[in-house]
């Protein structure tokens, strides 16, 4: 069995991508955490792919969104098709809006809460799997299955 890779976007609680990193990777997981320049006049979505395709992850691909990438993840889910890089499953930590377009979910779309404030009704709306975790090991075991092949 070979493993994919998941990739962290930006955005978030630093030290829960820290956690979420350290985690992984004692799991023996591949981690792939998206940083981007302080300043660039190119357009984030243009620039998390950009960094993607630098990177080179291993599919299948388990994508982490905080609330401030749930945007970008139907233009990310279009470049990996046509880098031919297959995605197994999105995570969205408190998203807040909904990016679901005509390309976009492709895979399973699982949201996580981390706070009370950010409950929507988005999951019961689109069909998606509402989890929650006790802790971040739990969270972890969960996007290294996924991907998993």
């Amino acid at each position: 069995m070979s493993t994919g890779s998941i990739v962290a976007l930006p955005g978030g609680d630093l030290e829960f991508h820290l956690e979420l990193g350290t985690a992984v990777r004692e799991l023996g997981g591949k981690v792939f955490a998206i940083d981007l320049p302080p300043a660039s006049p190119a357009p984030m979505s243009v620039l998390i792919c950009a960094r993607i395709h630098e990177l080179g992850p291993a599919a299948p691909l388990v994508v982490v969104a905080p609330a401030s990438s749930v945007q970008y993840l139907p233009a990310l889910a279009l470049a990996q098709r046509a880098a031919h890089r297959r995605i197994a499953a999105y995570y969205l930590i408190d998203p807040l809006t909904d990016p679901t377009g005509p390309e976009w979910p492709d895979a399973p779309v699982y949201v996580i809460r981390q706070t009370r404030a950010a409950a929507t009704k988005l999951p019961e709306l689109r069909g998606w799997q509402e989890i929650s975790f006790n802790a971040i090991d739990e969270l972890v075991a969960a996007l290294v299955a996924s991907a998993s092949i």
